[in-house]
């Protein structure tokens, strides 16, 4: 009698079987496997995927729209008249000047950006321009200015401005551009186009700089190339004649020279052109007739060791002695 009440129980059970709550279970983690990875698709999507759809129609726009513009612009000149003009990128230049400049009222209006370019890469001080438009009649500009490093000085000229990689580029007579660096050659630089000795001459006005100097000239030109360049700066009277090479070890030598031999500072030349030693001439002092006669020379000075022989160079007599720095 009781086995018939337990089969009847087993019978009439409806809670599922360990085997069906498995699958259900196995069922639920597919489905809930399924829902992260479309979360996961739905994030790229908006991630990525959205901000680069969204960016190659509106380059796909703007290329239509140019087309669409150019084509009304031959058409229709008059509608596609440039008549508003925004300037962005302007440091020292004012803006409304230079759109006043583009766009003289004496003038016929330009039709395309790039008109309105080259018309603004004219100006001396703009060294890249872009343009684009914005509505039929309206333009935006961008503008990159060249930067002042120092300034070109040729004799009997008016000088010139150079940027950072060696382009002159305006004039630069004004008192605000006399704390440059003065670059000092022979012949006129070309405006707008890079020159090598220009270059160089930036690299060492920055090195000079760069070791506490200021007050910079530098003669970059000359009669003697073996002498050149020729530095001069603050607080030093001596003509500082570098050479070919390196010139931050010879920077280093200096600053150390006048920093502890205050009459280096007075002296006619100072040569950095030999390895470690320093040649020091001084002022020649003025002397008689007879003396002249007599062939008598100013001594120069050497600090270091294997001073050049007499007269190396073109040099006065000399002796010499150890530099200070020499450790």
């Amino acid at each position: 009698m009781r086995g018939v009440r337990l089969w009847r129980r087993k019978r009439d059970d409806l809670r599922p079987t360990w085997e069906e709550r498995k699958e259900a279970l196995e069922r639920a983690r597919d489905r809930y496997r399924r829902q992260q990875q479309a979360e996961a698709r739905r994030r790229v999507w908006l991630q990525v995927g959205l901000p680069v759809s969204t960016a190659l129609a509106f380059a796909t726009g703007l290329a239509i729209a140019d087309r669409v513009a150019e084509r009304g612009a031959r058409t229709r000149p008059d509608l596609f008249e440039v008549r508003r003009l925004e300037i962005d990128g302007a440091q020292r230049l004012e803006p409304a000047a230079l759109a006043r400049a583009v766009l003289p009222a004496d003038a016929p209006d330009p039709v395309t950006p790039d008109e309105i370019a080259a018309r603004l890469e004219a100006h001396p001080w703009i060294a890249h321009a872009s343009a684009a438009r914005i509505a039929p009649d309206v333009v935006v500009a961008r503008i990159a200015e060249h930067e002042p490093a120092a300034v070109a000085l040729v004799l009997g000229e008016t000088p010139s401005l150079v940027n950072a990689e060696g382009v002159a580029f305006a004039d630069g007579d004004a008192q605000e551009w006399r704390a440059l660096p003065q670059l000092v050659v022979a012949d006129p630089p070309p405006r707008d186009r890079r020159d090598p000795l220009l270059v160089q001459g930036v690299a060492l006005a920055r090195a000079a700089a760069s070791a506490g100097f200021a007050g910079i000239e530098i003669a970059l030109d000359g009669e003697d190339p073996n002498a050149l360049p020729a530095l001069r700066v603050a607080g030093v009277a001596a003509r500082v004649v570098l050479g070919a090479g390196d010139p931050a070890p010879k920077l280093a030598h200096l600053a150390q020279l006048v920093a502890h031999d205050a009459g280096a500072r007075d002296a006619r030349e100072i040569d950095l052109r030999f390895a470690e030693q320093i040649v020091i001439r001084p002022v020649v002092p003025e002397i008689g007739a007879a003396s002249e006669a007599s062939g008598a020379r100013a001594p120069g000075t050497a600090a270091g060791v294997g001073a050049p022989a007499a007269g190396a160079n073109g040099d006065r007599t000399g002796g010499g002695r150890r530099s200070h720095d020499r450790g």
